[in-house]
């Protein structure tokens, strides 16, 4: 492929992935689906709910359009991705923790399941390895972008992991704030909502530099 191939199909994939997101009535729709069904996997235990929440939701296109305005220094466009990015993640939170708040008052699930335990309660050294596995995948993500290998991408989106912690930071928060004294471990829940939150934007940083790194690489030495 030549240099001039290479610049003119990576312009064109870099104008397709800064302007395919639109947060408009339909996108919120699918988000908040996406953050019902998320919370109810997590709250049921459930896997596929989860895993399906995080193909549902378009929490995802934001991230990666910000990837593509940094690498390319493309600044101008920045702010408003990023106003969009900070009003998904709020959505997300603002419908996890409404419904963290009633499963506590009502004592629908009475305490953290596996799910949920696994996106909050783990050693601080697991950040560590999130961040490593976001960055590969965010590289792998760019290059299967650029072959339109959509079932590879939605593979790199299960293992992006947004969706999943964000949700579960709202729900813990949410039943942290109700303050339910008979739910098991509820002097816990800030703790596990922050770190759930804390693990979100860490895949999310290395999600970013991750596809920067892709495009630097596609860009000069393939």
């Amino acid at each position: 492929m030549t240099k001039i191939t290479k610049i003119t199909i990576d312009k064109q994939l870099e104008e397709y992935k800064i302007n395919i997101f639109k947060l408009n009535y339909v996108n919120i729709i699918f988000l908040t689906i996406a953050g019902i069904v998320c919370s109810s996997g997590l709250l049921l235990n459930n896997l596929d709910y989860v895993l399906a929440s995080s193909i549902m939701s378009v929490i995802i296109n934001p991230m990666i359009a910000i990837s593509f305005l940094i690498a390319t220094n493309n600044l101008g466009k920045l702010p408003k991705t990023l106003v969009q990015a900070f009003i998904i993640l709020s959505i997300t939170l603002l419908i996890s923790f409404i419904i963290g708040y009633f499963n506590a008052k009502y004592k629908y699930v009475s305490e953290p399941t596996d799910q949920m335990l696994l996106r909050s309660n783990f050693k601080k050294n697991f950040f560590s390895i999130e961040f490593l596995i976001a960055i590969i995948s965010g590289f792998g993500m760019y290059f299967a972008i650029m072959e339109s290998n959509m079932m590879t991408i939605l593979g790199f989106i299960i293992v992006f992991a947004i969706m999943p912690p964000i949700t579960n930071a709202g729900l813990q928060y949410g039943m942290y704030f109700n303050g339910n004294p008979e739910m098991k471990d509820n002097d816990k829940y800030l703790e596990y909502g922050n770190n759930s939150f804390i693990l979100c934007i860490i895949n999310l940083l290395g999600i970013i530099l991750g596809i920067i790194i892709g495009r630097v690489v596609f860009i000069n030495l393939i």
